[in-house]
């Protein structure tokens, strides 16, 4: 996407110092451990859903085609993509241990356990460790949101 194209069309010039502005804290967010997670977790959830509908549309467009293969090829393409956007994970890191705290729950924990999964089937274990590290952290965030008391909102 060219963020100039866009930020044009709302009457910002290229040359202008708040455009470049903006973009350099576009360009650092997207570094973050925040922005990668959601990512990760995005491409996940989501990922299940647009491959139902995308074997859904083949099947009935082209009858004959092997649609294992297709399936197989939209999980591959999926779990590595999502895969990418947590390979830098340190869990050493406050960053990065910030950022989960903010995804610690249950659909995240389901999209970490459906990527751990596929890994495991396609023997590439390496990613499985790291993601049990992140999995290991959300469980433990999940536990102490759990065991925290609730805080009662003002009326």
């Amino acid at each position: 996407m060219n963020l100039d194209s866009v930020f044009s069309l709302f009457g910002f010039s290229e040359e202008d110092d708040e455009n470049k502005k903006i973009k350099a804290e576009l360009e650092a967010f997207k570094k973050s451990p925040i922005f990668k997670l959601g990512m990760f977790k995005k491409m996940i959830l989501n990922g299940v859903i647009f491959k139902k509908q995308v074997l859904k549309f083949f099947s009935k467009s082209t009858p004959g085609l092997d649609m294992k293969g297709v399936d197989d090829a939209g999980e591959f393409m999926m779990y590595s993509r999502a895969y990418y956007w947590v390979k830098d994970f340190k869990s050493k890191s406050k960053e990065w241990k910030g950022a989960l705290e903010k995804y610690s729950d249950e659909e995240f924990l389901c999209a970490v356990k459906l990527t751990i999964n596929y890994f495991e089937g396609v023997e590439e274990f390496e990613k499985c460790a790291l993601l049990k590290k992140i999995q290991d952290i959300v469980i433990v965030n999940i536990d102490k949101e759990l065991k925290s008391p609730k805080k009662e909102k003002n009326p």
